[in-house]
């Protein structure tokens, strides 16, 4: 029996690696601790795979080569996004991604060069060994996501998640995605097990996984969920059946399918909840579609160019200040980041390889694997399944690295085992004949120029980001515990590893502005735009830099109002924006911007009680008492315990001359701050008459 090549056991390993890694990892000692995190680790991996595979071919080390068709889209799409990108209106983004997604067209590619080197190298004995280690992957997810749900944190996690449940993957509804993902799969392995003791144990890890999926309460995840099980019995029993039997029913069920997902979206919007949301974005996405339609604006861009359409309802349902860089449906993020090209060229690719399997399932000869290089019909099914379960649940989510990297490991599985794949070619174990084009140290040189590059790229797109936001992790340390020096340094070095990182020049800019040190925070915030010159919140955090030196500087009242102006100019409809304005202007006497920017607050936000508490105290400036009374009433529904607010009412009945109702609501200011000295001091002007 001839030997596994030694290459092909390391690409082996790599792959096993991945797969079990990528979703379990968490880096600690960084700001990012998850999602960019696993793609920094992800891509060099993947890197260092590709070098591997391009050694073995250059050794002799044949691969099965894909199916034309598929061979023909990777290529045209690989090129369609470095055009993108190329094209794109943000290239040092669309290239490395976002700080928080790093989901540039690099990582992109990278997947793409993932699914490359393992549909041409694995085999049916390999596919099954890496399924299974997909499946394993749930038991220390579900285990700390159970662990979570019953309110016990073990890990010393840094998230903005709304809920502790987090496990490693960094939300609740990713968490839920990517057990969703596997349930096909370990249905699969409870079915096919061998072993008593293998059936109960894969039996009471589904379990899990449905329990895990449930508490995470992400409708996504549940709709993945149901969509990867009816796919999967679906595909088992539809080889039975006669050709037309498969379309009626396929037909049915895809009608089902669409009506169900309507159903969906038409109680949620009509909820308010998440669903709602998602229509909200979605309708403001395709109003960013058209302009850039063929080739979108460049991955992980939305961010900078949501705020210009954003929709002032999205508040009601996510909250101030929450930023959208997703669209939350992967046939819209995937057109606005490369366009619809793209977009059609991939749903093609999935196409392909989805048929791939069907022409397994669809062979009766082929129930179990007859030799190493074809996989069993079941796992087929079950990655089939999954595949489809991906796609239906990513119309109301987006792709993390762990669900992705299980999409494309997956998608190359399925390529691989087709029966009417060519097998390895045999001199691809244990031999090490080199290509006539590399013989000698042709061969090697090249080899070592793979290695060189692959080394450059690592440090230059991976670990430079890496060791740049752990100092900026060392930096936010710092800073709580009131070491500004000791943070200041952290936040340079980590522009110093990343100058092209906005988020450390804002980081650096912040912190200088609060040890008083304004011109350098000017400098650095001024640098940070000319990054992201279309980002408002940038502009808005210039302001309050402008705003500190107020008092000593009054020339800087009307830089801070030009940044306001430039930050509505670039997204208008955005509540906050104006609320921090007219909260600048009153605290400066500019009553009447004080009382224009809070009514405009107000009417994009409706809910925002320190808006309608800024308006109350304009009004009542300008003498205007029904309407100072009315904002300090809307502003205690929404805020009902701020001090300040119950204040303002209480004055304003006292100019009314509603001594009873301003003692009681000068009381209640108290209540809520016994030593608030405007409070104190109104009541002892009560008290004089």
């Amino acid at each position: 029996m001839a030997t596994e090549h030694p290459l092909r056991t390391w690409q082996q390993a790599l792959w096993l690696l991945i797969a079990l890694i990528i979703p379990l990892f968490v880096n600690f000692w960084v700001e990012q601790q998850f999602e960019a995190s696993k793609v920094w680790l992800l891509r060099s991996l993947i890197w260092v795979l590709v070098v591997l595979w391009l050694s073995g071919w250059l050794r002799g080390l044949q691969p099965k080569p894909l199916p034309t068709p598929i061979r023909n889209l990777v290529i045209i799409l690989t090129l369609v996004l470095l055009l993108s990108t190329l094209l794109s209106t943000h290239q040092t983004i669309a290239l490395f991604g976002s700080l928080d997604r790093a989901g540039g067209v690099l990582t992109q590619i990278a997947y793409l060069l993932l699914f490359v080197c393992v549909a041409t190298q694995i085999d049916g004995h390999q596919s099954r060994q890496l399924l299974m280690v997909m499946v394993i992957t749930a038991v220390p997810i579900s285990i700390l996501g159970l662990a979570q749900a019953a309110g016990w944190q073990p890990l010393p996690l840094f998230t903005d998640a709304r809920t502790p449940l987090t496990t490693t993957l960094g939300r609740a509804n990713f968490t839920g995605a990517y057990l969703a993902l596997l349930l096909p799969l370990t249905l699969i392995a409870t079915q096919t097990a061998v072993e008593k003791w293998q059936r109960v144990g894969f039996g009471i890890l589904f379990g899990l996984e449905l329990v895990v999926i449930a508490i995470t309460q992400a409708r996504a995840a549940w709709i993945t969920a149901v969509v990867g099980l009816l796919v999967l019995l679906w595909l088992q029993v539809v080889p039975s059946w006669s050709r037309r039997n498969r379309w009626l029913r396929g037909l049915g069920g895809l009608a089902l399918l669409t009506g169900a997902l309507l159903l969906i979206l038409q109680r949620g919007i009509a909820a308010g909840d998440s669903i709602a949301a998602r229509w909200t974005i979605w309708q403001a996405s395709l109003r960013l579609l058209w302009p850039r339609l063929w080739l979108g604006y460049g991955a992980d861009t939305l961010d900078l160019h949501f705020p210009s359409v954003y929709p002032p309802q999205l508040v009601y349902y996510q909250g101030r200040g929450v930023v959208v860089d997703r669209a939350h449906n992967w046939l819209l993020d995937w057109s606005l980041n490369y366009g619809v090209v793209a977009t059609v060229i991939f749903i093609l690719l999935v196409v392909f390889v989805l048929r791939l399997g069907w022409q397994q399932l669809a062979d009766p000869s082929v129930t179990s694997p007859p030799n190493s290089q074809t996989l069993a019909s079941p796992w087929v099914a079950a990655s089939m399944a999954a595949l489809c379960a991906h796609l239906v649940g990513n119309l109301f989510l987006f792709d993390v690295a762990a669900t992705a990297v299980l999409f494309w490991l997956l998608m190359a599985i399925v390529v691989a085992g087709n029966p009417l794949s060519p097998a390895l070619s045999p001199k691809g174990r244990g031999s090490d004949r080199p290509l006539s084009l590399s013989g000698g140290g042709l061969g090697w040189g090249l080899i070592f120029a793979f290695v060189l590059l692959a080394g450059w790229a690592i440090w230059q797109a991976n670990v430079r980001p890496m060791l740049a936001d752990a100092h900026s992790w060392r930096g936010t340390q710092a800073l709580a515990q009131g070491d500004f020096e000791e943070a200041m340094v952290e936040y340079e070095t980590a522009v110093s590893y990343q100058p092209k990182r906005a988020e450390y020049q804002v980081a650096l800019a912040l912190t200088l502005a609060q040890t008083g040190n304004f011109a350098p925070a000017e400098a650095a915030m001024h640098q940070a735009i000319a990054l992201h010159p279309t980002d408002p919140v940038l502009h808005t955090q210039l302001a309050a830099i402008y705003a500190r030196q107020a008092g000593a500087s009054p020339e800087k009242i009307e830089a801070a109002y030009n940044a306001y102006e430039q930050a509505i100019a670039l997204a208008p409809t955005i509540g906050l924006t104006h609320q921090q304005y007219a909260d600048l202007a009153l605290r400066t006497g500019d009553i009447e911007s004080a009382r224009r920017q809070a009514q405009r607050a107000v009417d994009l936000d409706a809910t925002d009680g320190l808006a309608f508490g800024i308006l109350g105290w304009a009004a009542l400036q300008h003498n205007d008492l029904a309407a100072s009374q009315q904002a300090f009433e809307q502003a205690i529904k929404w805020q009902p315990d701020s001090a300040d607010f119950h204040l303002g009412l209480a004055t304003v009945y006292a100019q009314q001359g509603n001594q009873q109702a301003a003692h009681q609501t000068m009381q209640q200011s108290l209540i809520l701050d016994p030593d608030y000295p405007p409070t104190l001091a109104l009541q002892q002007q009560l008290l004089g008459n």
